[in-house]
């Protein structure tokens, strides 16, 4: 699923939260379903108790005789999905030998043209209560990615609806459940807006007299608050450790702990320590509730990882131009690559590549320094997919050359390694190697034809300020030894190497080789 069918299940979910009304609300999401994958029909059966199907609304239908159709349990694709709980697909639906028909239901069919139909489960805490069908006139095949999306959808209206029902059936109760309901609209309306767990236990609190917690994928406690206030997590005298990982509502005396928790994933979970017992209505809705926040989670979190595949496909050339989806990239951003964590914490358009954090930024260059990551490149800005690569592999080569300086630590953009930027670009380490060849030849030949390490030894003495004890114990090696290199280099770069400007271009040189041969 791409970042465009995010957004429009995410608009879904905001559109559709607060409608109670199940006519209306299955109406929606039938037009949506048939928008979203741009087909000829779609339909919707909720389930029956003794489990036949009933198609309640269509959507582009021909005549009404598809609505109010009966489905038997286990017949057509419908009876596949719902006994499955997995989405089924027809490419020639009365022609397809796999399925049970039904002559009714296939004259039906045959009535409205319907070929190729896509069916995805409506499933709530295990069990299918309904199937969502989008059907073409003609033969298609729909992608995994439309699949996908269509699931997502199912998803969601399994929950509004079920959020309908129990609204619709405790219309005109007395004060606790109306209490209730504004519980579940209030949560809904926090976690829709993207609501830090904060602001999920403060608005919990404000309509429900006790402590609420809030606890993360790793069961540990992120917030706690009373009478819209937060207060300290650990308060002696009140549990607050009851999460356990909780995968089902739990009641421990007066202290109801409810999962936050889609299909596949668990994110947490909510804790109530109630000044008075909850009834079964107000838990019903809190689970609801949980429901919401557990949608737009798995939302948020397939966002996510959208944006971290998006960012490692750019940066390592697998797309060629930025996808129509992400505008946002269409506009300068910096390119920061560092060993630190933390760099994924303060941008939504981060990924790992080659074991290192990589970020697309639109804060300017100062500020990226003032994160103070560690050891951290920063190249750009860059726009376009070809200019953000480049911009990745410069980042790349700051990082590499201050470790390779022993700089470990710092933050650096190409204009900050000075001479040693010439190793960013293919052009500028042939330059550069250019440079280490005319000054260390004899050097390099002599290393490499017999074996020796002069030229580390030079660059050693080099850098202990041409002093020989420590440049002999950096060398673990003895004085006498060092003397008999030392004279050995002078004999082959000139009695003049460690002098003056001469010194200063051996330095760079040697320093230079050293570099290039670890960035390859």
């Amino acid at each position: 699923m791409d970042a465009h069918g995010l957004r429009e299940l995410y608009d879904l979910v905001l559109r559709l939260s607060a409608v109670h009304d199940l006519d209306a609300l299955v109406q929606e999401v039938v037009d949506h379903a048939r928008r979203l994958l741009g087909v000829d029909v779609a339909y919707l059966a909720l389930a029956e108790p003794d489990g036949s199907l009933v198609i309640r609304v269509t959507d582009g239908s021909l005549g009404p005789r598809l609505r109010g159709v009966v489905l038997p349990p286990h017949s057509g694709l419908a009876g596949q999905v719902a006994d499955t709980g997995e989405p089924v697909q027809s490419a020639d639906y009365l022609g397809d030998a796999a399925l049970t028909h039904l002559g009714e239901v296939d004259r039906v069919a045959e009535d409205e043209g319907l070929r190729t139909i896509l069916g995805v489960p409506l499933r709530l805490r295990g069990k299918v209560a309904g199937v969502l069908m989008v059907s073409q006139r003609a033969v298609r095949r729909f992608t995994a990615a439309e699949s996908s999306l269509l699931t997502s959808l199912g998803s969601f209206a399994a929950i509004a609806i079920e959020n309908a029902k129990l609204v619709t059936a405790l219309a005109g109760a007395n004060d606790r459940l109306e209490r209730a309901v504004r519980l579940h609209d209030r949560l809904s309306e926090v976690a829709l807006r993207g609501g830090a767990p904060e602001d999920v236990v403060v608005a919990l609190s404000e309509l429900v007299s006790g402590l609420v917690l809030v606890a993360d994928e790793h069961d540990e406690v992120r917030a706690a608050a009373r009478a819209g206030s937060l207060v300290e997590a650990a308060l002696d005298g009140e549990p607050s450790t009851l999460f356990a990982g909780t995968r089902r509502t739990r009641v421990d005396g007066r202290t109801v702990t409810v999962p936050i928790a889609s299909a596949n994933a668990y994110f947490g979970a909510l804790q109530v320590v109630p000044d008075a017992p909850l009834a079964e209505a107000d838990v019903r809705l809190l689970e609801r509730s949980a429901m919401t926040v557990a949608l737009v989670a798995s939302v948020e979190r397939a966002e996510r990882r959208t944006a971290e595949e998006l960012v490692e496909h750019l940066v390592t050339r697998r797309v060629r131009e930025v996808p129509a989806y992400a505008r946002e990239l269409r506009r300068p951003h910096l390119v920061v690559v560092s060993e630190d964590p933390r760099l994924r914490t303060l941008t939504t358009l981060s990924s790992t590549v080659d074991g290192r954090w990589v970020a697309l930024v639109r804060s300017d260059e100062a500020t990226v320094r003032s994160w103070s990551l560690g050891t951290t490149g920063v190249a750009g800005p860059a726009t376009g997919a070809a200019a953000l690569a480049d911009a990745y592999d410069d980042a790349v080569a700051c990082v590499r050359v201050l470790n390779a300086l022993g700089r470990k630590g710092s933050t650096a953009s190409p204009a900050d390694l000075g001479p040693y930027r010439y190793l960013l670009s293919q052009a500028g380490r042939e330059e550069a190697g250019t440079f280490v060849t005319r000054t260390l030849a004899p050097l390099l030949a002599h290393d490499d034809e017999r074996g020796t390490d002069l030229v580390h030894t030079a660059e050693v003495f080099l850098r202990c300020g041409r002093r020989k004890t420590p440049a002999a114990e950096e060398l673990t090696i003895h004085p006498n030894t060092l003397y008999q290199r030392l004279d050995r280099i002078t004999a082959l770069l000139g009695e003049d190497w460690q002098e003056g400007d001469r010194a200063l271009d051996v330095h760079l040189a040697l320093r230079i080789h050293r570099l290039s041969r670890e960035l390859d």
